[in-house]
């Protein structure tokens, strides 16, 4: 490299020891880490809840699928009925 190419000037040293040092504002991270420990309790909280039965969670189709098949079956014997086949 040549001599005005160094990685480490002390123009750009000089530069970043100018610099302020900004601290977050205590009410805001304060704020912030409220919301992200409800944030952190509601995900706990979900995780934890009681989660259905598999058997249970077949039933309903089930039902349905029983209420389609004894529908389809009792249009099948009135069309019958009424054809005469």
């Amino acid at each position: 490299m040549s001599e005005n190419m160094a990685p480490y000037d002390d123009e750009g040293l000089g530069a970043l020891a100018r610099l302020d040092a900004h601290e977050p504002d205590p009410d805001r991270d304060a704020r912030v880490r409220a919301r992200c420990h409800a944030a952190m309790e509601e995900r706990r909280r979900r995780e934890l809840a009681p989660v259905r039965p598999v058997w249970r969670r077949g039933f309903e189709p089930a039902i349905v699928g029983v209420l389609c098949a004894v529908y389809l079956f009792e249009v099948l014997s009135r069309a019958i009925r009424l054809y005469r086949f």
